[in-house]
């Protein structure tokens, strides 16, 4: 399959590199497609966390992109360069089986780097033997606890930790199988668990569980509150001293193992917390020193086709059903929040940033030369 254009000028490029490109191009005039594309089939799920924050996730929901909206979009997608796919959701993506298996094959028929976000009851055998068989690159399985009792009362719903625990090892077997044993091949798996006050003495254990699964990394992310439900989960003084001792015991497991963790963010309270994120404000109006790159290299499409630069500022933009690139490149969303950007005008949702949104800005940067 040929390569688009816009990957022609990327041949030889690591990430950080090539987004920094298509940073630079923007200041030239010139438009670039997002490298990343984020897509969400749906905001139905089949259980019920406590601390969830889309309150509308039960039963069918309307309006969402048809099985052709996806393929269409996803042939933009190649030709506007798009180079690593990310399927998650407010809902449970692999709800939509019209769409989400058929996605990930074309994902990886585009060689496209395909990534998945999953509560991980729904994988079957013949998905597992798919997303092997395609390499795809990564899968990343919501689960906030190592063990059952407290998991499942976290995820709301009995048995979910030995079905996704099953999958995960299926998974991990059958890859060894093809592989041979050792080898980190695709698809690398990640755990993805919620900090909250019925899990937090539990980081080692779930770095070691983790492990034991063939998972070779943990994201843990502190409780979001905005319902009385989800405030009765967040750690109270005393527990937010005492999350650092096992914050710590959880990066020597992590250290011991080999296993990446997001733990650091722990050591420290304004690192754990969300909600009073702070921005640059220096630099000329400009892409590179705009306070947030993900207008110039990042796509959210919700279920409805709505789009946005992340997942902290969801489904404000126009339909994707009108063409990926007349949104992306010249839409009157993505063209005012690019000129607000360069101005150092951050939306009040920016507060509720993510430090892994940050970060991954400041890697970028340290290829455009900002300091």
């Amino acid at each position: 399959m040929a390569l688009p254009p816009v990957l022609h000028e990327e041949v030889g490029l690591n990430e950080g590199q090539a987004i920094a490109a298509r940073v630079r191009r923007w200041d030239d005039g010139e438009a670039r497609g997002p490298y990343t594309m984020e897509l969400y089939p749906t905001m139905t799920c089949n259980i019920d966390c406590v601390f969830c924050d889309t309150t509308y996730r039960k039963g069918k929901q309307t309006g969402e992109l048809t099985p052709d909206d996806y393929w269409k979009l996803l042939d933009e997608a190649h030709a506007m360069g798009v180079r690593r796919v990310f399927i998650l959701g407010g809902g449970e993506p692999l709800v939509r089986r019209d769409v989400t298996p058929e996605l990930m094959r074309r994902v990886k028929a585009f060689g496209m780097e395909g990534h998945i976000a999953t509560n991980g009851t729904l994988f079957d055998d013949k998905l597992i033997d798919q997303v092997i068989e395609t390499e795809w690159d990564e899968l990343h399985f919501s689960l906030d606890a190592p063990d059952p009792a407290v998991n499942d009362y976290l995820r709301g719903k009995k048995g979910v930790f030995e079905k996704v625990a099953k999958a995960m090892c299926r998974i991990h077997g059958r890859k060894h199988f093809r592989f041979g044993r050792g080898v980190m091949d695709a698809p690398r798996m990640l755990v993805h668990a919620v900090v909250t006050n019925k899990n937090f003495r539990m980081l080692a254990d779930m770095v070691r569980f983790a492990h034991a699964v063939g998972c070779f990394r943990v994201n843990f992310d502190y409780i979001i509150a905005y319902r009385p439900e989800q405030f009765a989960l967040k750690l109270n003084d005393d527990e937010r001293a005492e999350i650092q001792e096992h914050a710590r015991e959880g990066l020597r497991v992590a250290e011991e193992l080999g296993v990446i963790t997001t733990l650091e963010h722990f050591l420290h309270q304004e690192t754990m917390e969300r909600g009073d994120m702070t921005f640059r404000t220096k630099g000329p109006e400009d892409a590179a020193n705009a306070p947030c790159l993900n207008p110039w290299y990042y796509l959210v499409v919700q279920p409805t086709g709505q789009v946005s630069p992340c997942c902290v500022i969801t489904g404000t933009g126009e339909d994707v059903r009108e063409g990926l690139a007349d949104v992306w490149n010249e839409g009157e969303y993505f063209s005012q929040l690019r000129t607000s950007m360069k101005r150092k005008e951050m939306t009040e949702l920016c507060r509720n940033c993510t430090v892994a949104i940050t970060s991954r800005n400041d890697y970028i940067r340290d290829y455009l030369g900002v300091l």
